[in-house]
Order: C-alpha cells, then structure tokens, then sequence
C-alpha cells in the first residue's frame, strides 16, 4: 500500500500542544494511515519528502547505514528518530535509475543525510501505531519536469518488483501554503484551487492526472507536495488502486491532506 501525509510538526502533540484541537481531522487521519500501513506488515517503508536536501538535475537519496533526525530547528531537538537504512534496495534503485538515464546522488554526509520533518511527521504516526523496526529508504524530490518525475516512480515500482519486498511508499507534503491572509506564503485567492483540483482527483481516483494540473495553479498555489505525489502516481500507474482521500483541512493556511491507497491488483508495495 501507499500513503500521502501532511508534515506539519504542529501535528506532533508534544510540539503542536492546544493546536492539535485546530487540526484534529488531520491527527484523526494521520493515525488512521498509521494504522492501515501496520496492518500491511510493510518489510521496507520508502519515504518522498519535499524539504530534504532537494536537487535541481538529481534525486539525492540517504544512502548510510543508519540517518537519524530531530526538530531541533522548531525547537524540539529531544525528539527524534534514528532509522536503519536498506542500502541495498538503494543500490539496486540507483542502477535501475541509471539505466533509464536518471541521475541519483547517495548523501553519506552528516548534515545532508540527517532526516527531516518530511520524514519524521509520518514517521512518528507510523512508530505510534506500533510498526516493527525496519529499514527505510528515505528519497528527496528533485525538481524535474512532473513526466520525469512520474517515470522515475515506475523505475521505484521496478526496483521493490525485482527485489520482491513488501514495501509501504509515503509521499509527504503539504498543499497550498497561501489560503488565508498571514498564511506563511502570504494570500493568493486562486490558491484553493489547486488544493481542491489535487484532493479532487485522489476522491476520484484520478491519480494519472495529478501530473498534469495547471502550473500556473500549481505555482500560485506555493505547495510542497505535489511533487512527491508525482513520484507516487507513477509508482502505482501500472496498479488497479483505491484511493481513500481521508480528510483535509486549512486552519492556519496550509492545506493539509491524508489520503491511503491500497493496491487491488499486481505487484507487492
């Protein structure tokens, strides 16, 4: 299965506090994904997040032993996660990747390979519901063109086939950042759109066309996660899917959407 998860660390009760009551859809949906990624018994789970170390002609993917992360930079440095790494399923990827002439970069170094709240805000929901102690594969966007961004999610879909793993893939992002006036991008009246066309498709089980939204909305929208979810529609283009738009919500001017999907047909993520 997969998932697309908001990331805002308002949303980890012990940073979020008395905000948790102004997006408790989001906490309520957050949990319920955690859940159902449990329950799937996932050996691997891959993370696409938007805010890691982020390339204009490469996808950077941690590539180490062991990366570990905290919100020291929202004042939380004493939470945090340390996560195993699958290298191998890394190395399999990049060859993969370099055969279809999309070029990867392993980050080994401290700061560029440390996990950040892209990966952990899922991450906390997931350790919550009780998922085991496996690896993870934590890959950052690049900014590409959406078709080649969406080809490198079949070249994912490619690597968890050969290797046969049962592997959970989260995209994270969040929409709009410009719904409200004092939203953090500021206050674009058009911006809602975008997030109600993306969240349209996913109750519509339209992924294929997240690709295509306009990019003039997709701009005057100021989002982080259209991108991931590039990677994800091309990884689950060659499934049958359900998808399950969960909730979604604005309160402080960022779209926040948590959508699961379940593959019905093929394949093993």
């Amino acid at each position: 299965m997969a998932g697309y998860s908001p990331h805002p660390p308002l949303a980890i009760p012990d940073i979020g506090k008395d905000n948790l009551n102004e997006i408790s859809d989001t906490v309520s949906s957050l949990e319920e994904l955690a859940r159902e990624v449990v329950e799937s018994d996932p050996e691997l789970l891959i993370t696409i997040s938007p805010h890691g170390t982020v390339m204009r002609e490469s996808i950077s993917i941690i590539d180490k032993e062991k990366a570990m992360g905290n919100f020291r930079q929202f004042g939380y440095s004493n939470i945090g996660f340390e996560m195993k790494i699958n290298t191998h399923f890394i190395k399999q990827l990049k060859k993969n990747a370099n055969q279809e002439s999309f070029h990867t970069i392993s980050l080994k170094d401290r700061e560029g390979s440390r996990l950040d709240h892209g990966v952990m805000v899922p991450l906390y929901y997931l350790k919550e519901a009780g998922l085991k102690d496996i690896p993870i594969v934590p890959i950052n966007m690049a900014f590409w063109d959406y078709s080649q961004l969406y080809n490198f999610g079949k070249v994912i879909k490619k690597t968890i086939e050969k290797l046969d793993v049962n592997a959970v893939v989260i995209a994270s992002g969040d929409l709009s950042h410009k719904l409200k006036p004092g939203a953090p991008a500021g206050f674009d009246e058009n911006a809602e759109k975008f997030d109600q066309k993306f969240t349209e498709l996913i109750q519509n089980n339209e992924l294929d066309k997240i690709k295509d939204i306009d990019k003039g909305l997709i701009q005057r929208a100021g989002e982080c996660g259209h991108r991931p979810m590039v990677i994800l529609t091309g990884i689950l283009s060659e499934y049958k899917v359900e998808s399950d738009l969960k909730s979604y919500e604005g309160p402080f001017g960022v779209g926040y959407a948590v959508a699961s999907f379940k593959i019905l047909s093929g394949g093993n993520t």
